[in-house]
């Protein structure tokens, strides 16, 4: 008796529970209206797994073009390109200086893949929100930035394999052209916990003091992770860095295992910033450190394991009244010009190991432990005006690094073991690097390197 009225009691339970909608495969194709396109009714239409399809066209509309979408985190909702098709979101020219050409606002839990965003002032615009995601997308021939989160704070976010290209092409007015913007001016919001990964980011225009960064984080902006990114020439009409971060959160953001070329200067930190496995060639200035009227204190800084080479300056430390910073194994090659000029690199809150060095020194000297002669980029490099920055046997960089403050990994994602190599290698014994080649394009997944999803 207590089985059967057991069975019964379930039962009722199974009866009374609400009744789950299962997930929906929505296909569209592009219309020819001049507003109210089927892709945004489409995306209000949306519930928690379903995926919108669309196939390939040119979906084109004058007015703006905003969608809201929430999923859960047990059924996302998914925005992508039909298997095999180009299905690309554009807008009339004579509209780039007054739409965006997207707009996602308050939305959660939605990852859009595989699409083309071509035009627009900003490419693609996130109003706040949460677990947002953007992969194999390419945005490009915008006429201000490509991706901007500057409406309201967002958190878990995820930018991978995107392909962002020839921003800021207005010339109504004086005009920005970041590949990503996030977070706001004077911490009014923040970006934080988000992922900015294997991104391919090149020709970038700006004509204002706003700049044309490759990827700016601003101020406030904390636990972000910024890897594997390929940038280069963000120095068309203005020269700006190709990865700019303030600082001044409650976290660190972490730049690591990023090649970059023709940048203004090629890696900027104020603040709270872990930069390691670099690989950061022929710009203005390598790596800058140094105050911002937006950042009050500069503090935690950690550039590790980088390989620099062909900069009019290779690194600026302006660490005056900084602390906790840490400057150690990094080769610095710039022949002919500045390997560095600093200040502020003595004292008990600043860490200065292993960096070896070609170029002139400004405010600092070459002793036995903290900066030395690397020789000459010939012998340090197999083909360092070629982008082949792998140290070749007998190179002074490779068994001398300080193992105590070097990665766990390098540039590839291998392994380093003693003796560890200083720079963004770790050679291992090998006369050639068994990983992805530089070149312009994406940073190959034969590198060794795996893209795993962040954690959420």
């Amino acid at each position: 008796m207590k089985i059967a009225r057991l069975l019964c009691g379930l039962l009722a339970l199974v009866m009374a529970a609400p009744a789950v909608a299962s997930a929906a495969i929505v296909e569209i194709r592009p219309s020819s209206v001049a507003c109210g396109e089927e892709f945004v009714a489409a995306a209000a239409r949306l519930q928690p797994g379903d995926e919108l399809v669309l196939r390939g066209g040119i979906y084109s509309q004058s007015c703006r073009r905003a969608i809201t979408v929430n999923g859960t985190a047990a059924a996302p909702i998914v925005i992508r390109a039909a298997a095999g098709e180009r299905a690309v979101l554009t807008r009339p020219a004579d509209t780039m200086d007054t739409q965006n050409n997207i707009e996602i606002v308050a939305s959660s839990y939605l990852t859009i893949r595989g699409l083309a965003f071509q035009g627009g002032s900003s490419g693609v615009r996130i109003m706040g929100g949460h677990h947002i995601s953007m992969e194999d997308c390419e945005i490009f021939e915008t006429g201000n930035n490509a991706i901007a989160v500057n409406y309201d704070s967002a958190d878990a976010l995820v930018f991978r394999g995107n392909h962002i290209h020839h921003t800021g092409l207005s010339v109504a007015a004086p005009t920005e052209g970041e590949g990503f913007y996030l977070g706001c001016n004077h911490d009014t919001c923040r970006v934080t916990n988000s992922v900015i990964e294997g991104n391919y980011i090149h020709h970038l225009r700006g004509t204002s003091d706003g700049g044309n960064d490759g990827i700016e984080i601003k101020v406030g902006s904390y636990g972000n992770l910024v890897r594997h990114n390929v940038i280069h020439d963000t120095i068309i009409g203005r020269r700006y860095p190709c990865i700019f971060v303030y600082g001044g959160g409650p976290g660190l953001n972490i730049v690591e295992a990023n090649v970059m070329w023709n940048c203004g200067e090629a890696i900027q930190v104020v603040s709270d910033a872990v930069v390691r496995n670099n690989i950061v060639l022929a710009s203005d200035v390598g790596i800058l450190t140094a105050p911002h009227v937006q950042v009050p204190q500069m503090r935690n800084v950690t550039i590790v394991n980088n390989t620099l080479y062909g900069h009019r300056q290779c690194v600026s430390l302006q660490w005056d009244g900084a602390t906790n910073m840490t400057l150690a194994n990094n080769a610095l090659y710039c022949p002919g010009s500045s390997a560095m000029e600093a200040s502020g690199i003595s004292g008990r809150p600043i860490t200065v190991r292993a960096n070896y060095v070609e170029g002139t020194l400004t405010g600092a000297t070459l002793d036995s432990g903290r900066l030395l002669d690397g020789g000459a980029a010939a012998s340090a490099f197999v083909d360092a005006a070629r982008m082949d920055v792998w140290p070749r046997p007998g190179s002074p960089l490779v068994g001398h690094a300080d193992q105590l403050l070097a990665p766990a990994v390098d540039f590839n994602g291998r392994a380093r073991t003693p003796p560890v190599d200083v720079g963004a290698y770790q050679t291992d014994g090998l006369a050639v690097n068994p990983g992805w080649r530089i070149v312009p394009g994406f940073k190959s997944p034969t590198s060794g390197v795996s893209l795993p999803a962040p954690r959420r």
